[in-house]
């Protein structure tokens, strides 16, 4: 089943962050992300963004102070961003794939923002996967409980 058009052009930020080399997403980063990209996000993945930015170790009161003045991101406070965008952009490329659940097709996003509140199944006593996006190492842990998921049954 191919990604239908509009569901690229609806999230086209998310695709070409994913599409990006790490050069330029390393780049990106360094520069500081829009803070506006956290209540986008937030909204595409019905998360409430105060949430969002618990979850990503984001001060709300520097956000809301980010906004007012116009300034970007700090390269640390944009780490964790770029690594959700990410994660919402491997989920929208990976509706190309023949493979993928029909709900996930459906709306990405809104799956993702499930997917990440959901605890990992077979991981008793784990917490949700947005639980673990605050620190590198969590953020790389959730990347590869996604792709699992995202891969059809019997893939490497």
């Amino acid at each position: 089943m191919a990604v239908p058009s509009d569901i690229t052009v609806r999230y086209a930020t998310y695709v070409d962050v994913v599409q990006a080399t790490p050069d330029e997403r390393m780049e990106r980063v360094r520069r500081g992300l829009p803070p506006a990209w956290l209540g986008q996000l937030a909204h595409d993945l019905r998360v409430p963004d105060r949430d969002l930015a618990l979850y990503l170790g984001l001060n709300r009161a520097t956000l809301r102070r980010r906004v007012v003045d116009e300034e970007r991101l700090s390269t640390q406070e944009s780490e964790g961003l770029m690594a959700m965008v990410s994660l919402a952009g491997q989920v929208i490329m990976a509706c190309r794939q023949p493979s993928v659940e029909r709900a996930i097709v459906a709306d990405p996003l809104t799956w993702l923002g499930r997917w990440l509140r959901t605890p990992v199944t077979g991981a008793e006593g784990r917490p949700a996967p947005i639980q673990y996006m605050d620190v590198a190492e969590g953020r790389a842990v959730v990347a590869a409980w996604l792709a699992a998921t995202l891969r059809p049954e019997g893939s490497p």
